[in-house]
């Protein structure tokens, strides 16, 4: 296989990056409305919960859970996607769409006992005197690992060249959140706080947020083929290789 670069694949790759962290927000926003019957803001990577929720915490639990739920479900097609029996267009797509999940975030956060996985089972299923902490972080933990590596080995093996496997996986793990902290969670943010477009129309989320993703759909449709062609099978004609 070989890995084609170009600025059209980067920008609808990042594209990617963050139209799955607004999916996920978005998902934890619509779960919270749909158990509180109501919904609270929604910024950039961050939401909360409206004022008048009355919901006991276990059931709120549904909320933290339906982030993850939705990056996770993305990242096990993408897994599917990948397989042997698929066409490069499709294999690509899904070396894509598994690292937008940015599914790497999510065992950092697990590491250090964080996370929406970790706080949900937490709510579920800790203590009131916080006896059982740890195992239920070491829990949600394995529970991050079995969604999270799976996935990512089979990237793995769709990189045959070392070299490869060794820059392009790292960086793919990587770069994602660091993106997402420079570009959503600074500057993004920056914008809303300096008032741009900060009207509220729908409930709880600003017209930037909508504007936003608006910005992220458009750009993922004009650059999309890059995404089918940045991953091929190299072909051999006799023994020259193309």
């Amino acid at each position: 296989m070989k890995t084609t670069f170009t600025l059209s694949y980067v920008i609808a790759f990042l594209s990617m990056v963050f139209l799955m962290q607004e999916l996920h927000d978005w998902a934890h926003v619509l779960t919270a409305g749909w158990l509180c019957g109501c919904n609270g803001p929604k910024g950039f990577d961050s939401w909360a919960l409206c004022n008048h929720c009355d919901v006991s915490g276990k059931i709120l639990a549904m909320a933290w859970f339906a982030g993850p739920a939705l990056t996770f479900s993305f990242a096990w097609i993408a897994r599917a996607m990948m397989a042997k029996k698929n066409s490069d267009a499709v294999r690509s797509t899904g070396f894509s769409l598994l690292f937008a999940a940015n599914p790497f975030v999510n065992i950092v956060a697990s590491f250090s006992g964080g996370g929406d996985i970790a706080y949900a089972m937490k709510m579920v299923f800790e203590s009131p005197n916080g006896s059982n902490r740890h195992f239920v972080s070491i829990i949600s933990l394995l529970i991050v690992l079995l969604l999270a590596i799976p996935p990512i080995i089979r990237a793995f093996q769709l990189l045959k060249s070392k070299r490869e496997r060794l820059i392009i996986i790292p960086a793919f793990l990587i770069l994602p959140n660091f993106m997402k902290l420079l570009v959503v969670s600074t500057g993004m943010n920056f914008l809303l706080k300096e008032g741009f477009f900060q009207e509220e129309v729908i409930s709880g989320a600003p017209l930037l947020v909508l504007i936003w993703l608006f910005v992220l759909v458009f750009l993922l449709m004009i650059n999309y083929k890059s995404v089918l062609n940045f991953i091929k099978r190299k072909e051999w004609y006799g023994s020259i290789r193309v």
